[in-house]
């Protein structure tokens, strides 16, 4: 297997690649939901190993996120039904494809989508010794912008959006060269069984291109439920690095090449550093005391040594 890292952007909800304004309509009609639908299951057991060994972290809005003293990941235990009528909510499904939430899409992650095709691209080619011509199944995409650009990137031979709330026809492909899976490993319960899933969906040979945040990540770890970015049931797993490979290779994947390129973990902390917990006096002595230098070498450490909270994977149906 491969490993390697760069110094790529995450797609992560944050003030700089979205509108404040918009972010805030996103929350609020989210903790209504929350408010509405309570979580009451009571089981403990982790979704990626299946250890009953797991522990309160955090809670959001009365919803309590468990660590997995196994893996690492950190989950909520919620029902598949409460996650689909959430990522069905129609109020949220009409400001997401307004045109002032696509426009400040547009404007604010052009140059992370553009990034986002160059490095599958430039994976595509590694992996499968060509760029073009290929059949693409992008599953959940709801930016008109990504969208766009992978359709004009001049891989494509068929493209088709899977399970996406944007209004767009795209044609049929019953077995892709590609899956794309970005940002939508944060609403499955049941991780392995989905991607599992997958598999058939993919001729032989073919790759599967996945991002996600991880919960094994110095921003989650430190800030935990201080990050305005994370809460549910917008994100309900997130596995370590450990669990995500776990994940891959329960659900029948050979891991080909992970990376870890966030670049905003010590950024995220210090902007945050008032909500750091005072028991957490390494991060507090961190933050007091060193100069930029040193926290971008921290973050490069961070980078390097797979606790950034931002991956990139690339895997193929394991033979």
């Amino acid at each position: 297997m491969l490993k390697a890292y760069d110094y790529g952007e995450p797609d992560q909800q944050t003030g700089e690649i979205q509108d404040a304004g918009l972010f805030r309509k996103e929350k609020g009609i989210a903790l209504q939901y929350v408010l509405d639908n309570p979580n009451h299951i009571k089981e403990r057991k982790c979704p990626v190993c299946g250890t009953a060994h797991t522990k309160f972290i955090f809670s959001r809005w009365d919803i309590d996120y468990l660590f997995c003293d196994e893996c690492c990941s950190i989950f909520v235990p919620a029902d598949k039904k409460t996650i689909k009528d959430y990522l069905n909510i129609e109020k949220m499904r009409e400001l997401r494809i307004s045109d002032e939430y696509q426009q400040q899409a547009e404007e604010r992650r052009a140059d992370i989508w553009d990034g986002q095709v160059m490095w599958a691209q430039f994976r595509i080619y590694r992996y499968l010794g060509r760029n073009t011509n290929l059949d693409i199944i992008d599953y959940g995409n709801r930016y008109n912008g990504s969208v766009n650009r992978f359709r004009g990137s001049g891989m494509c031979s068929r493209y088709e959006l899977r399970d996406s709330i944007l209004p767009i026809d795209t044609e049929k492909v019953s077995r892709a060269d590609v899956i794309l899976y970005i940002n939508q490993l944060q609403h499955e319960s049941d991780p392995v069984a989905t991607l599992g899933s997958l598999k058939k969906d993919l001729k032989k040979g073919g790759i599967l291109i996945l991002n996600t945040r991880l919960g094994s990540g110095f921003d989650i770890l430190t800030l935990k439920g201080s990050m305005d970015s994370i809460f549910p049931y917008e994100h309900i797993m997130l596995p370590s690095r450990r669990g995500l490979e776990m994940i891959l290779d329960k659900a029948g994947y050979e891991l080909l090449e992970i990376t870890t390129p966030g670049t905003r973990d010590m950024e995220s902390v210090l902007k945050n550093k008032e909500r750091v917990e005072e028991s957490n006096f390494f991060i507090k002595y961190l933050l007091k005391t060193a100069d930029r230098s040193t926290l971008a070498d921290f973050q490069k450490f961070l980078q390097k040594s797979g606790m950034s909270s931002f991956a990139q994977v690339v895997a193929k149906v394991r033979m």
